[in-house]
């Protein structure tokens, strides 16, 4: 049996660097394959079909739903995140590559939706339908003022998504760091990033926590 590959999680608000990051982060892989084996990348809401639906209601394509009702479809993404087969590793879900011995590093997961959907949410009911989702290796959380947040994405984006508004983001990057504290007394490998600096320098932080991971 391969040795399980690790499960790495990029977290933070909307405009932190996350896809940025993913992007260096999987480049890095590429050229340290023969050290750190084959790793494969992914994201949530997924491509699947409930992830299809969550990014038409996070784009308004569709009517906003109740906030229960996007928590429930954002764990039932997770659910097909973690547990679907197919027949290449992209369609294959996130436990099968683990278990195949490949790393999964994953942009957004868990603390996500308790982050997000807390706003208006209860959290003990929000954990409770993400209990069957498995604690990751390493979550790196980056962490930026919010209107560094707002500033990035105004750069970036030529229309606002659904949790966008300014006053939700200071309520979710409240949310990211108390959550993420409580986790971590509970035993979670969270490790939080200044994301305020240039790319460069975020990612060396990222690297140093993830070379940090695999000497464990």
């Amino acid at each position: 049996m391969p040795q399980k590959g690790k499960f790495i999680v990029l977290e933070g608000v909307d405009g932190s660097g996350i896809s940025t990051q993913a992007r260096l982060l999987s480049s890095w892989f590429e050229k340290n394959k023969e050290t750190y084996g084959k790793t494969c990348f992914t994201k949530e809401p997924t491509e699947g079909p409930i992830g299809c639906l969550l990014r038409l209601v996070l784009t308004k394509r569709l009517k906003p739903l109740d906030e229960k009702v996007m928590a429930l479809l954002f764990a039932a993404d997770r659910v097909d995140h973690l547990y679907a087969a197919g027949d290449g590793e992209q369609r294959e879900g996130v436990l099968s590559l683990l278990d195949k011995g490949i790393n999964v590093v994953s942009d957004r997961y868990n603390l996500s939706s308790l982050s997000y959907q807390s706003r208006e949410v209860d959290l003990k009911w929000l954990r409770q339908i993400n209990s069957f989702a498995i604690k990751p290796d390493l979550t790196i959380l980056l962490m930026i003022p919010v209107q560094d947040s707002v500033e990035r994405r105004s750069k970036s984006r030529f229309q606002e998504e659904f949790y966008e508004r300014e006053d939700y983001l200071r309520e979710i990057r409240r949310n990211y760091e108390r959550i993420a504290h409580l986790l971590q007394t509970e035993g979670e490998n969270i490790v939080l990033i200044d994301a305020r600096g240039d790319i460069e320098t975020v990612f060396q932080e990222v690297c140093a926590a993830v070379m940090q991971l695999f000497t464990e």
